[in-house]
């Protein structure tokens, strides 16, 4: 791609997307083995599991109207349903504007991936919520992990992924790369404040979140992350020719 293309339509070298560090990686991976283990050997962060509900119970936030209207709200940053309204929403305006549909493959791979891991882990240990009284495994629960936690990294970190891979305006990239430290510091806060999760649900929902984002930029690193990023001439959804900027034909790609 020539330089004098790459000044008509914006920088000849779009920024690199962000993945996580293999060191961050590596100790996710590691803390998610460590909590499952003290989770089914009743160890020490079981037990702080049981001591932290118990203090949330005395508070008793959920009894309060405001503050529970607040924190539900808060739970939604990380909430599946709304955050697949905003990546559906978000996916299809980067379509539309790089004429492209690789960022549906990904969204799709992204979700068939999180939601066969999550529930792999959440039906085998079958852990019960705090609201039960007691953290018991192998029954009817799905506690374990906290798949709002995971979908907080997960997603808001594709979102600035798919905004950043494909130069979208400088204030999606910010607003998305806020959005992806917030929500999973709210979802944290929001999720034990009600007593929705224990303790070692968020952080291994968390821990996983980053785990899959890095496994699914991992895949999107080989040919996988080539289909469907050549522009369409004829546009997608009936767009021309004649309002296009340049493309990024591959993630990451140097101009």
């Amino acid at each position: 791609m020539s330089a004098g293309a790459g000044n008509q339509g914006g920088p000849t070298a779009p920024p690199q997307p962000w993945t996580p560090p293999a060191a961050a990686v590596g100790v996710a991976i590691g803390l998610l083995v460590w909590l499952t283990l003290d989770v089914v050997l009743d160890g020490p962060w079981h037990q702080a599991d049981l001591a932290l509900a118990d203090w949330v119970d005395t508070v008793d936030l959920r009894g309060m109207t405001a503050p529970n209207a607040v924190l539900w709200l808060l739970t939604q940053t990380g909430g599946r349903g709304t955050i697949l309204v905003v990546i559906g929403a978000l996916t299809l305006y980067v379509m539309r504007q790089r004429r492209v549909w690789q960022p549906l493959l990904r969204v799709v791979i992204t979700l068939a991936l999180l939601t066969v891991v999550v529930y792999a882990l959440k039906v085998g240990l079958g852990r019960t919520a705090p609201g039960s009284g007691d953290s018991i495994l192998y029954v009817d629960g799905l506690s374990y992990p906290s798949g709002h936690s995971a979908n907080a990294v997960l997603w808001w970190g594709t979102a600035v992924w798919l905004v950043r891979t494909y130069r979208m305006p400088g204030w999606l990239v910010r607003a998305c790369t806020a959005m992806a430290v917030a929500a999973p510091i709210l979802t944290t806060i929001s999720m034990i404040a009600l007593n929705y999760h224990w303790l070692t649900d968020v952080v291994a929902g968390l821990a996983l979140g980053l785990v899959l984002l890095w496994l699914v930029n991992l895949l999107f690193g080989t040919r996988l992350g080539q289909w469907g990023n050549a522009p369409k001439p004829e546009g997608l959804f009936g767009r021309g020719r004649g309002r296009t900027r340049e493309l990024v034909l591959r993630p990451g790609a140097r101009g």
